[in-house]
């Protein structure tokens, strides 16, 4: 397509939305984004599928924002990537299905102005959308982008952009859209897309905004009941593990998870970091049922620093030393100011100092679990797929341990307190 002919049929659909007194959607502006002099050679990608049985967008006008952009309390939008169907990857098929990852993340949007009742400039422009850095996962995600940000108020969807230079947008027209189900998305003729003024009120938590990529039905890719991760499936679980030796936690407040079932035995959980050349394990979070007791220490450029912590095997909570019965358990580590905090089923356990060597928290590198079976009981039971990443050779039995980040605390904003779009 020629740029003169889609900057011609951007405006004429923008001067129609106007005489409407409202928006519909960038499908049009598709077309201009996808001019090389915009996106260099980036390819925009809309579904390839045309319009089937979805459940329809609300077709009644939405609600009209309050207040113009900036004006209004900042919201925390976070778009969760990792667990789209397979019906909305089918839709993108030169998108998803080429072995690319996804590495970028925009908020496109169209807002409202509220002096002249019409729509503002800005047209859902990859350019202008506002990025959303990359952040800790959080649970079922391969990927996690958020902002905070009170400048839109009325129309948005979400933009990813793959390691290739792809870019995929979630909203446009009847035949050209990624979701299964609209019934999230606001209807302005043939084109949908989602609204602020309503999802900041119908939120989970007041001030924060979450989503997966075309998709109405769940906000985020939490892969079952998170009081209860025993109960999750065999792949999430080990996904969850892998991506630890990769993307794990950074950053005050971040926070992950060790569980499991005693009968498959406790794990050590080695808390990585990198001291020049040296791979060094910066928290060595060692059960010892042999002993009766937890250990930690930590080790600088192969070598144990033998600055042992002497911690409690707790019955009641981990089950057995002979790790033969069938009790759960659940070991949450938080970064805190003055060191790892770390919860047993809830419960406070331990608290392990940042050596004044480390940047602690933001020094993290890789997150991996092992199992020293000189230190057990229960010897000789692998589970090879499982396997981690070992800190000595030939440890990398994992039995049933399973490592997964967890998202950070959030505070909902207090709707005295919040600002509407």
């Amino acid at each position: 397509m020629r740029h003169s002919s889609a900057r011609a049929r951007v405006g004429e659909m923008f001067e129609n939305r106007e005489r409407m007194m409202r928006a519909v959607t960038a499908t049009l502006a598709f077309a201009l984004l996808g001019v090389g002099s915009l996106l260099g050679n980036a390819q925009v990608f809309q579904s390839s599928i045309g319009a089937d049985a979805d459940k329809e967008p609300i077709r009644l006008m939405p609600p009209e924002p309050k207040r113009a952009p900036g004006q209004s309390t900042p919201i925390t939008y976070t778009l969760h990537v990792g667990c789209e169907s397979a019906g909305i990857k089918a839709k993108y098929p030169n998108f998803f299905n080429n072995g690319a990852k996804i590495v970028e993340a925009r908020l496109v949007y169209h807002n409202f102005d509220i002096a002249t009742k019409k729509g503002a400039k800005g047209f859902f422009e990859w350019d202008a959308g506002i990025p959303m850095p990359a952040i800790n996962l959080q649970p079922g995600d391969t990927n996690t982008f958020s902002v905070r940000t009170n400048m839109v108020n009325y129309e948005y969807g979400y933009a990813i952009k793959n390691s290739n230079g792809d870019i995929a947008y979630e909203i446009g027209d009847e035949d050209n859209h990624g979701f299964e189900d609209r019934s999230c998305l606001y209807g302005f003729g043939k084109w949908s897309n989602r609204v602020i003024t309503r999802d900041a009120r119908n939120s989970t938590t007041l001030g924060f905004v979450d989503a997966i990529f075309a998709t109405c039905n769940k906000e985020n890719c939490m892969p079952g009941d998170p009081e209860d991760p025993w109960s999750w499936d065999a792949s999430t679980r080990e996904r969850g593990s892998e991506l630890m030796k990769t993307n794990p936690p950074k950053g005050l407040n971040g926070q992950f998870m060790m569980f499991g079932v005693n009968k498959g035995g406790i794990c050590t959980m080695n808390l990585h970091t990198q001291r020049g050349t040296c791979d060094d394990t910066m928290v060595h979070f060692d059960p010892r049922p042999k002993e009766n007791r937890f250990i930690t220490d930590n080790s600088r450029c192969g070598k144990w620093q033998g600055q042992y912590e002497i911690l409690p095997w707790k019955n009641s909570e981990m089950g057995s030393v002979k790790e033969n019965d069938n009790t759960k358990y659940k070991f949450i580590f938080q970064y805190h100011k003055d060191g790892l905090n770390i919860l047993l089923n809830g419960k406070f356990y331990h608290k392990y100092g940042w050596s004044r060597q480390d940047t602690g928290y933001n020094s993290v590198s890789y997150i991996q679990v092992e199992f020293l079976n000189d230190k057990h009981y229960r010897q000789g039971v692998f589970y090879p797929k499982w396997k981690q990443r070992a800190a000595v050779a030939g440890r990398e039995a994992t039995h049933e341990c399973t490592l997964v980040a967890l998202m950070p605390p959030r505070t909902a904003i207090g709707a005295a307190a919040f600002d509407d779009p």
